[in-house]
């Protein structure tokens, strides 16, 4: 068993950013809306069935052969009865499903083990995370994906499971790689949400720099939010993702393993990305405040430049209250004095300006 090869299955769906409600967009895009469904199919000697009658698929169970996938689009509400009369769940598992917020984790009951993921977006016109979950509930010969929301890299995994037979179809291959296709295709839609955020970053570096509103700052602490949240779903995940690896026992064989471990590596890095999202965002707050108060320096100084420029004129001006009519020879000169006065303000002013400039305060 293979299942390096999945990894292209989830790099052909990486364009696909999950989507948490039907009125959220993704990159601009409203997602496409669609009704409840649960789509069943059944592979038996290497031949995929798509929706078999019921009674193949509890037959199939019974029997131990061949793999049993269930795929539900919708509230569990709607689907965990047609679920139920499929493959009995234990009660903690359903309540696990009908959980529309929880944490990354994995549960086992009977037999039975839930991981509960979830898939990351990221709308870049309303700078706002996407966050959404994805029950995978499995054991032997059945494993079940419900989620509430449709999403395009499991569409392609879908297709993909219909679309051969033999030794290369996906679930022939067992449930294991099944399961580390669905993971790695799911992981594999983080990356296209960390270059949306790249660019928002790269651009808000510029803002930074020209822009001292509080547009920016308001920006700023509005994308270290959107960050925290999707490093706080992220890092469980990754922890999860060992789980699998230690915990499922012949579910999961030792061969099958170093590829969950690929899975881990790859969440941990997005996790490792999100965490210098953080900091860099924390840098650029910093910056940002520099600039202000740099700014305000600036402007500070041009004031206390133009006050210091006023300053001997309304000395000059104020002695004796400079009342020309009483002053000296302003009778006989015909108001000479008054020039005399108003051109030495002229090149004191002249003076301190160029004095100003030398220093490098202008």
């Amino acid at each position: 068993m293979n299942p390096s090869s999945a990894s292209n299955t989830g790099a052909n769906a990486a364009a696909a950013t999950p989507v948490e409600t039907p009125s959220a967009v993704k990159k601009g895009r409203a997602p496409v809306e669609r009704a409840s469904q649960v789509r069943v199919a059944l592979c038996l000697n290497g031949a995929p069935k798509l929706n078999p009658p019921e009674n193949s698929v509890t037959d199939a169970l019974k029997a131990g052969k061949g793999l049993v996938w269930i795929d539900a689009l919708g509230e569990p509400e709607e689907t965990l009865s047609q679920i139920m009369r499929l493959v009995h769940l234990p009660r903690v598992v359903r309540h696990s499903l009908a959980d529309p917020i929880e944490r990354s984790r994995m549960l086992e009951s009977a037999g039975v083990y839930a991981i509960v993921m979830h898939g990351l977006g990221f709308d870049t016109a309303a700078e706002e995370p996407i966050v959404s979950k994805v029950d995978i509930v499995f054991g032997p010969g059945f494993l079940i994906t419900s989620h509430r929301e449709p999403y395009e890299w499991l569409d392609d995994v879908w297709r993909e499971v219909n679309r051969t037979s033999g030794e290369e179809n996906l679930m022939a291959r067992g449930l294991s790689f099944l399961l580390h296709t669905l993971l790695d295709s799911l992981v594999d839609t983080y990356f296209p949400v960390l270059d949306a955020l790249d660019d928002v970053i790269d651009e808000l570096e510029v803002s930074v720099i020209n822009d001292t509103s509080n547009r920016v700052q308001q920006r700023l602490f509005h994308l270290k939010r959107a960050v925290a949240t999707l490093r706080r779903v992220t890092l469980p995940q990754a922890e999860m993702m060992s789980s699998i690896i230690m915990r499922t026992g012949a579910l999961i064989p030792s061969e099958a393993e170093p590829y969950f471990a690929d899975v881990r590596d790859h969440t941990i890095r997005v996790y490792e990305m999100l965490d210098s999202y953080r900091d860099l965002l924390s840098g650029l707050l910093d910056v940002y405040l520099s600039t202000v108060s740099n700014r305000l320096n600036a402007v500070m100084k041009q004031l206390a430049i133009i006050a210091t420029i006023f300053m001997p004129i309304t000395f000059v001006t104020g002695v004796f209250g400079q009342n020309f009519a009483y002053a000296p020879q302003v009778v006989t000169d015909r108001g000479l004095n008054f020039w005399a006065v108003l051109a030495f303000m002229g090149l004191i002013t002249a003076g301190q300006i160029w004095y100003f400039k030398r220093r490098g305060w202008l």
